[in-house]
């Protein structure tokens, strides 16, 4: 299987690298617009870079193409992709907010895969949702599709469309929030008198121990909770300050707008 990828920032490149772990670079094309980025990129993989598909090269039956531009971008760049795209060829598709029938009228085929996977992807740790729907891929093509999904990471198919744009939202997103919420706590510990340095490690190996407990221990977020706030203790302390400025509010509305827009994208 020879894998084209249309969209090399931040995702895309993720991508890659977990798809050079698995794949030789003479199976992976990667297409870049920027010459100076296409050098650089030729350089760090080694695989084919070009500038656009031609009629040299196209994307046929048994390759798989991944889209990975921004959505505002994606109707122009799937109409330039469209000619060299066979029908039978398979795209995956890692845009947020763009729907599976939104390609294939441009795309003028039906083997599309939505994915949305995470930050995680560039060292194999995504958490990633997916979906396909009606008959359009064999049981060889999803075996395909969900070996390279798995190699970003742990895979979760869900069974409507819509279900992406939640998935992009709370785990797409997801990153984002956690590094938010790191920077508060770390803005804090500095304001105590903790160095920098040294205020970064404790929050991120917090959340690292945290991470690994609960998976070690299969203990939902909401029972581990509980079990570190002690009644009238410091954790009690702060969850109440949470709790009286109705921050699960202010979460819920946040990864809500996420959702939202992704959904805006899709239209």
């Amino acid at each position: 299987m020879r894998i084209v990828v249309v969209g090399v920032g931040n995702l895309g490149s993720a991508i890659v690298r977990s798809l050079m772990r698995s794949y030789a670079p003479k199976d992976i094309v990667l297409v870049e617009r920027a010459s100076d980025d296409r050098d650089a990129l030729s350089a760090q993989h080694g695989c084919h870079v070009v500038s656009e598909l031609s009629e040299g090269l196209r994307v046929v039956a048994g390759d798989l193409l991944i889209l990975s531009v921004k959505p505002q971008d994606a109707a122009v760049a799937c109409a330039q992709l469209a000619p060299f795209v066979s029908p039978d060829a398979i795209v995956l598709s890692v845009m947020a907010g763009v729907r599976i029938d939104t390609l294939a009228a441009i795309l003028n085929t039906k083997r599309i895969v939505r994915a949305m996977p995470n930050l995680g992807a560039s060292i194999e740790e995504s958490a990633t949702g997916y979906y396909y729907g009606g008959d359009t891929l064999t049981p060889s093509d999803v075996e395909h599709v969900e070996y390279l999904i798995s190699h970003l990471g742990k895979r979760w198919r869900v069974e409507r469309e819509e279900l992406i744009d939640a998935i992009t939202a709370v785990a797409g997103s997801g990153p984002a929030y956690l590094c938010w919420l790191g920077e508060q706590i770390e803005r804090v510990a500095i304001e105590f008198g903790i160095s920098p340095e040294d205020a970064h490690a404790l929050v991120l190996q917090t959340f690292r121990g945290t991470a690994l407990y609960l998976e070690q221990s299969g203990q939902t977020f909401s029972e581990l909770r509980r079990r570190v706030t002690s009644p009238q203790g410091t954790t009690d302390a702060a969850i109440s300050v949470l709790s009286e400025r109705s921050a699960d509010v202010v979460v819920r509305e946040a990864v809500g707008a996420a959702c939202k827009r992704a959904r805006e994208l899709g239209s």
